[in-house]
C-alpha cells in the first residue's frame, strides 16, 4: 500500500509533510524522511534510556523534538508517572498532527507538557532538567529546521549544560559520528560517552546516541548503561 499524503505546513524556509499508510504516519522534511513509524525503535529506545538515566525519584526532564510521539510515549512509560516531561517543539502542525492523527495509543493520558517553541528558549528560561533529551533532527546538524543549528555550537552547548542540574546529562540522537561536535561540547565542559544502538537482527549499530553529562560519568554507570567514553 502507498503513502496517502495528509497534510503540510511550513517550518522557516522548509516544508513538513505528513504522510499515512494503513493507520501508520510518516513525516518529511523537503522530501527527507525524518520519522516513519513503521520503525521506532530508536525512539522507544531514547525515552527509556532518557528515564533510567534519571538519578531523582521525581526528575524535570526536557525533550527536543515531539515527532510521533514515540520517544514521549516511551519516557512516559518507563518513568512509571514519576516525575515531570516537557516537550519542546517548533511547529505548530506537529503538534496539531500529534493531537489529531499521530498520538500513539499507548500514550493514553499523558500528564507531559506540550509547549510551541525553541527547546534552546525554553532550557534558557532557567529551569534546571535532570535530562534534556534532543530528537529534532538526524544528528548534531540542522534538518528539520535551519535555526536548530544553534543547538549544537558552542552557545547552544553552554546553555544546555546552564539548564542541567550539577550531574545532569544531554542525550542526542544520532545517525551518523561527528568528531567535531564531540570536542565542541568537550570544551563547553561535557563528558561525553556514546552509546551504539542495534537493531534487532543486525550485526552493526544503526545509530547512536551521543550522552553529555555534565559532572564525570561514574564507572558502574558506564558499564551498567554500556556507554563508550569519548
Amino acid at each position: 500500500m502507498a503513502w496517502v499524503h495528509v497534510d503540510s505546513a511550513a517550518l522557516g524556509d522548509s516544508v513538513l509533510d505528513l504522510y499515512e499508510r494503513d493507520g501508520v504516519y510518516m513525516i518529511r522534511v523537503d522530501g527527507w524522511e525524518l520519522m516513519n513509524g513503521d520503525y521506532h525503535e530508536s525512539e522507544d529506545r531514547l525515552g527509556e534510556l532518557a528515564a533510567r538515566l534519571t538519578r531523582r525519584p521525581d526528575p524535570e526532564i526536557l525533550v527536543g523534538g515531539l515527532g510521533l510521539g514515540y520517544t514521549l510515549a516511551s519516557l512516559v512509560r518507563h518513568l512509571g508517572g514519576a516525575g515531570q516531561v516537557t516537550v519542546a517543539e517548533l511547529s505548530e502542525a506537529v503538534i496539531r498532527w500529534f493531537e489529531r492523527y499521530t498520538k500513539p495509543p499507548s500514550l493514553g493520558d499523558h500528564p507531559a507538557r506540550i509547549r510551541h517553541g525553541d527547546v534552546l528558549a525554553i532550557a534558557a528560561e532557567g529551569s534546571a532538567f535532570d535530562v534534556i533529551l534532543l530528537d529534532v533532527d538526524n544528528g548534531p546538524e540542522p534538518l528539520s529546521a535551519p535555526g536548530n543549528v544553534a543547538l549544537y555550537g558552542a552557545g547552544g552547548l553552554g546553555t544546555l549544560r546552564r539548564a542541567l542540574t550539577q550531574d545532569g546529562i544531554l542525550m542526542i540522537w544520532s545517525a551518523f559520528e561527528d568528531p567535531d561536535f564531540v570536542a565542541r561540547a568537550r570544551s563547553a565542559g561535557f563528558s561525553p560517552a556514546q552509546l551504539p544502538v542495534f537493531r534487532a537482527g543486525r550485526a552493526e549499530p544503526f545509530h547512536l546516541v551521543y550522552m553529555l553529562s555534565a559532572s564525570p560519568f561514574p564507572p558502574d554507570e558506564l558499564d551498567r548503561l554500556g556507554l563508550q567514553p569519548l
